[in-house]
């Protein structure tokens, strides 16, 4: 039988290193009474190295490593990267860390005792959860959650997979195998490094150097990203204000510049629209004619020529006048870095809402 809710204590050198954004993990660290100077001292700089290198994984491969060989270095590395991504500002670099460590924190969940993950999931991030051993339809169930955290934590994950009324729900929980409790979790660490934190408005100079290199590298990135294409469901309410100014002029017939055209053009294309819907959209153009529009779309998306081109940044946007906001759209830089930031944003909102209507209870056969 499992501990009840004021379960076990879990703590360990391995355990702070494995789970640094606990609240064990955070307690240890507020009792070590570390400040930024110490940082400075020779003995810390492999700390000061792997938050470093912890950024950089995040921004480069998408994933944290789990480097179990110096716990104790390990654990305060954490929040040593989390002070670079919040002194570098960057919503992107943010939302890049806080998915990376969430990927690290799922492979160490599913291989984890089922003790210590009920532990992490009432201590760190209060769900209401119950360790259970359900049999239904062949299917083995070792944990039950409140709906209400299902939603909270789940309702960021767009595979249908994870939609409440595809799942089993019984007297208002969830019940989840271990894999898919371990990816929940996930999700609740994503949350909560994706929280604003702050950081000191001066840094020490050595620490400044690398807060400038990863700003610098998170750029670069942030540049690269912007122009892959955004697969899956169009979104046209999280299209930026440029995009939607243009074609609201196309719909009321109103002549578009050639630089209007080929911003929207390609900006379409790159979200997914099919190159027949792009020429039926400019079908009301006064001077439109199907045979030249359909020649510059596919010219545009690189059918003709071999070379794809893509939407100009919002700064070559504003010298053709095609920026209907005189304050830009805050640090955004790029129309695409626009789209995905609020596609993503709309696509969870539709997923809560639409989890709160269909959420009925499935009775237990």
């Amino acid at each position: 039988m499992l501990p009840p809710k004021e379960a076990i204590k879990i703590i360990s050198r391995q355990f702070l290193a494995k789970y640094p954004f606990t609240s064990e993990a955070q307690k240890c660290l507020q009792d070590l009474n570390l400040h930024l100077e110490d940082l400075l001292d020779p003995c810390y700089r492999p700390v000061l190295e792997r938050g470093r290198e912890r950024v950089l994984e995040a921004l480069d491969e998408g994933v944290v490593s789990c480097r179990m060989e110096r716990p104790d270095i390990e654990f305060l590395s954490f929040p040593v990267a989390r002070l670079i991504v919040e002194a570098v500002r960057d919503n992107f670099l943010k939302h890049r860390f806080a998915t990376a460590e969430s990927k690290r924190a799922q492979k160490l969940f599913e291989e984890e005792g089922e003790e210590t993950l009920l532990v992490i999931a009432r201590k760190t991030f209060n769900v209401d959860v119950e360790w259970v051993r359900e049999e239904v339809d062949g299917r083995v169930y070792h944990f039950k959650v409140h709906f209400s955290d299902y939603l909270r934590y789940a309702s960021s994950f767009h595979d249908p997979y994870w939609k409440l009324v595809n799942r089993l729900l019984l007297k208002g929980y969830v019940y989840l195998v271990k894999d898919d409790f371990a990816r929940l979790l996930s999700g609740a660490v994503e949350k909560k490094l994706s929280e604003s934190r702050g950081a000191p408005a001066k840094l020490p100079p050595e620490i400044r150097v690398i807060v400038d290199e990863v700003s610098l590298k998170a750029a670069s990135r942030r540049g690269r990203y912007a122009f892959e294409d955004v697969k899956g469901t169009v979104v046209e309410e999280a299209f930026p204000p440029c995009i939607a100014s243009i074609i609201s002029a196309l719909r009321s017939n109103k002549p578009l510049s050639h630089s209007a055209r080929f911003t929207l053009t390609s900006f379409l294309l790159h979200v997914g629209y099919p190159v027949d819907k792009i020429v039926s959209l400019f079908s009301g153009v006064p001077d439109f004619r199907e045979d030249l529009t359909r020649y510059q779309v596919e010219h545009i998306a690189g059918m003709k020529s071999g070379t794809r081109y893509t939407p100009p940044k919002c700064e070559t946007l504003k010298t053709y006048g095609l920026c209907p906001l005189p304050e830009g759209c805050g640090n955004v830089r790029h129309p695409l870095e626009y789209y995905r930031r609020h596609r993503r944003e709309r696509l969870a909102s539709r997923e809560v809402v639409e989890n709160e209507r269909k959420g009925e209870d499935r009775v237990l056969p």
